[in-house]
């Protein structure tokens, strides 16, 4: 028992130590000044509508945002026109263990590619031994 209390006694002293040194502790709602945000020089801050001006206490932040609650942005996916879902899984993969895989097709000619037995057919040029081939030879000892 008093050994157990002298490891627990010794395992927070640094805890202890740290927490003294001065370092920035933040807890939102005590209404102090905010030591994390010392040597922090905020820029003049103009909202525009719909924009409503933050306070850095209400925000939690350093310096005072500008935040709207009705902006709706509509959604780009002009970046995504001409992406496809990839390519099927390899003809000799496993069906269930790779029905939620997505392969990508491979950057190599048709003659220059081959399956290792995974999911995906792969290029020959990627054909070199990862932790991910070690993990999969490894065998426990009886």
């Amino acid at each position: 028992m008093q050994r157990t209390l002298a490891v627990a006694l010794l395992l927070s002293l640094p805890a202890l130590i740290v927490g003294s040194g001065g370092y920035p502790v933040f807890s939102p709602g005590t209404g102090e000044t905010l030591d994390a945000c010392k040597g922090i020089a905020c820029k003049d801050l103009a909202c525009k509508p719909p924009f409503v001006y933050k306070a850095p206490k209400d925000t939690g932040t350093c310096c005072p945002l500008c935040l709207a609650e009705t902006v709706k942005v509509p959604e780009d996916r002009s970046w995504a026109k001409g992406l496809s879902g990839g390519v099927g899984i390899n003809n000799n993969a496993d069906p269930i263990l790779c029905r939620d895989a997505v392969c990508l097709s491979p950057d190599c000619p048709e003659y220059d590619q081959y399956f290792d037995g995974r999911c995906c057919t792969k290029c020959k040029s990627a054909k070199m031994v990862t932790p991910a081939d070690l993990a999969k030879d490894y065998k426990e000892l009886p």
